[in-house]
């Protein structure tokens, strides 16, 4: 079973998050039957905010760990890895940045990737160096302070 490659379904007045939790809630409930299952999920809810996706994701994996399935899932969500450590083993694909294009060995890596590389392919594609920088300053604010608005308080008490 899997969930992968969903598409919303407007004729249906589904939106990509519903067409994402009927398909995921579908494997749930395969899971409780005596054949076990194997699943593949792509980006647990990517199709919803951030606070929600991790904490709905983290049960819904950790359930799946308890029935009779054999889940993959991937994401880029470092937060939701660490919740569900004890449920999952990590592994990850490593990248490389050459002459202007991203380059992988698709070997698979055990552990969660150290890597991040969403801003250098906007600057790949031809970004321009403003929103790349800036993206660049932001993240690295993120990762340092663990919030969106510190560096802004900080400046503010300043």
């Amino acid at each position: 079973m899997s969930s992968m490659a969903l598409k919303e379904d407007l004729q249906n007045q589904d939106s990509y998050y519903m067409a994402e939790i009927k398909s995921i809630k579908r494997i749930l409930d395969a899971g409780g039957c005596k054949v076990p299952i194997l699943c593949f999920i792509d980006e647990v809810l990517r199709g919803t905010n951030t606070v929600e996706r991790i904490a709905a994701s983290s049960k819904i994996l950790e359930s799946l760990s308890e029935m009779n399935a054999l889940c993959f899932a991937a994401t880029h969500d470092i937060e939701l890895t660490y919740m569900i450590d004890k449920y999952y083993e990590n592994y990850h694909f490593q990248e490389e940045i050459r002459e202007d294009k991203m380059l992988f060995d698709y070997k698979l890596y055990t552990g969660r990737s150290e890597t991040r590389n969403a801003i250098s392919l906007l600057k790949l594609i031809g970004y321009s160096d403003d929103v790349v920088n800036e993206a660049r300053n932001r993240a690295d604010d993120f990762i340092r302070y663990g919030s969106w608005y510190v560096k802004e308080q900080i400046q503010d008490i300043q």
